[in-house]
């Protein structure tokens, strides 16, 4: 019994030091910018875009939004608008995404894949609510500035009317001040 929990110790112990040890990590390799083919109108490349698109920090979208939008405007190929729709819908400042999907909409015979075309009309659904929900939020913003502004016109027409009534006080305790003097002229004739 006395050899056997030797044993264990001794097995214990060698487990708890290969836990310990741990191998030498490699040195990190720096990232590389990744090469995108913008041309690529198939469905696997355009979500591999979407998934770049979603790694970046809102601003390195910006730039990488930009870069598209000039490369479409040179070369107005429908790999490049897609992905700039793709870049747009991410990407504050950019341009509008409802202009660029209306641009690759007008041409739907140039997109070959079915699967390419019916992802889009789903796009297309996200951007309209997307569009939606910003005429709304503007319409509400335009609306709490205007009542701002009201509020604002109705404390200052407040406090020009509580001046006013403070002025018609002092007038009025002025005409009693008056009023009894000469009535206490009347009592001394």
């Amino acid at each position: 019994m006395y050899k056997a929990h030797i044993l264990l110790l001794i097995m214990v112990s060698s487990l708890a030091g290969c836990q310990l040890f741990q191998p030498a990590k490699a040195p990190e390799q720096p990232v590389t910018p990744l090469l995108r083919d913008y041309g690529a109108t198939d469905l696997d490349g355009l979500i591999r875009y979407s998934e770049d698109l979603a790694k970046m920090t809102p601003a390195e979208r910006v730039p990488e939004c930009q870069q598209v939008d000039r490369m479409q405007l040179s070369n107005p190929r429908m790999g490049y608008r897609l992905h700039l729709l793709l870049a747009q819908m991410v990407t504050d400042g950019c341009g509008e995404a409802a202009a660029t999907l209306q641009n690759i909409n007008a041409v739907p015979n140039e997109i070959g894949d079915a699967k390419v075309r019916s992802w889009l009309g789903y796009l297309g659904e996200l951007v309209s609510r997307a569009k939606k929900q910003a005429d709304e939020k503007a319409e509400l913003d335009k609306q709490l500035k205007t009542a701002q502004t009201g509020k604002h016109k109705v404390h200052k027409d407040v406090k020009a009317k509580d001046s006013k009534i403070q002025n018609l006080e002092s007038e009025v305790e002025e005409l009693r001040n008056k009023l009894n003097a000469l009535k206490s002229i009347e009592r001394k004739l």
